[in-house]
């Protein structure tokens, strides 16, 4: 416990591009909060992503006036925590740093899910850079697909959705697909001088393409056919993706929300999301799309404090989100 009896946790959340860190007690208070570089330990490395923790944690603690030992318990939210292996050597960071109380590290898709449900129990669909779908169930029982890409069977990334519109363009090249607007919208956006040009680079050069998963999603709400196409392959699997969490955890007959996380969900791309919806009905009819409006740090802090027998509401659940978007300047220009 904190000051005057006060339960104080830490929550974080570290990805490939930054890290979040919050300092919070039960009433939903936010003491403290700071962010930092990019903690993937696959990105970074081991070393890489235990300084940027221990960075930006300490920060955090500093500005709430706390000392590490004063924690009750702390959740670390980590991408690149996909394995076994993973929870061992990441489940030292914590330790070195001190943390008091218990602590948790656990896959980065669990805080996002916490931070969007109203309950401790429901399932995430996140879909960014990389695609998986996560749940917990009332009895507090895991389970989440891989979440490696689509040749391990996660397909619905930005990287997926963005290799499926070349491929698109390449097929209404060649002729085996119908025209698109995708060929000039990805010529233009990679500077290429022609259809050949693009192509040419693409297959040889290997450019970054993520980007332009939202030219495809944009495509498809204008109603071009191949983007449409793509855009219901994807939705589709992240629902399929969602009935399989809901089947494997028992869930097909209750009612609970589904978290939609990620760049590729906040698109607001309806052809997407509809064929989603659809998909996820045949495994979990009662299940609603939720889209997360919120940092997923704050679902890092909540699942600490109900790891050490608190229970925070809605209450505190809105207050601790709206006093973090405020402080991280979540969601301003």
């Amino acid at each position: 416990r904190g000051r005057a009896g006060v339960t104080v946790v830490l929550g974080l959340d570290g990805g490939g591009t930054k890290t979040h860190v919050v300092i919070a007690d039960e009433s939903g208070a936010l003491l403290g909060a700071a962010t930092g570089g990019a903690s993937n330990w696959e990105d970074v490395g081991l070393e890489g992503a235990a300084s940027a923790v221990r960075s930006v944690a300490l920060e955090a603690l500093e500005a709430a006036g706390l000392e590490p030992g004063a924690l009750a318990a702390s959740v670390l939210g980590m991408a690149g925590n996909d394995w076994p292996s993973d929870r061992e050597r990441l489940g030292a960071i914590p330790s070195a740093l001190g943390l008091g109380g218990s602590s948790e590290v656990v896959n980065d898709a669990f805080v996002a899910l916490r931070a969007g449900a109203n309950r401790p129990w429901g399932i995430a669909v996140v879909a960014g850079s990389g695609a998986v779908a996560a749940g917990r169930n009332a009895a507090d029982e895991e389970f989440r697909t891989l979440g490696l890409g689509s040749t391990m069977g996660d397909f619905g990334s930005a990287f997926d959705i963005a290799d499926e519109g070349i491929r698109a363009v390449a097929e209404a090249h060649t002729g085996l697909g119908p025209q698109t607007v995708l060929t000039e919208r990805y010529r233009t956006a990679l500077g290429r001088v022609s259809v050949e040009d693009l192509l040419e680079h693409v297959s040889r050069d290997a450019p970054a393409m993520a980007h332009l998963a939202i030219a495809v999603l944009e495509a498809a709400e204008e109603g071009d056919g191949a983007a449409r196409a793509i855009a219901e392959r994807a939705g589709t699997a992240l629902g399929a993706a969602a009935g399989l969490v809901a089947r494997t955890l028992r869930m097909q007959s209750e009612s609970f929300e589904v978290v939609l996380a990620g760049g590729v969900l906040r698109a607001g791309c309806r052809t997407l999301e509809l064929a989603l919806k659809k998909e996820l009905r045949r495994s979990a009819p009662q299940a609603f799309p939720v889209r997360l409006e919120v940092p997923p740090v704050v679902g890092a802090a909540l699942r600490a404090l109900e790891n050490v027998g608190e229970t925070p509401g809605g209450t505190e659940h809105l207050r601790l989100s709206m006093e973090t978007m405020q402080a991280l300047h979540y969601g301003f220009v």
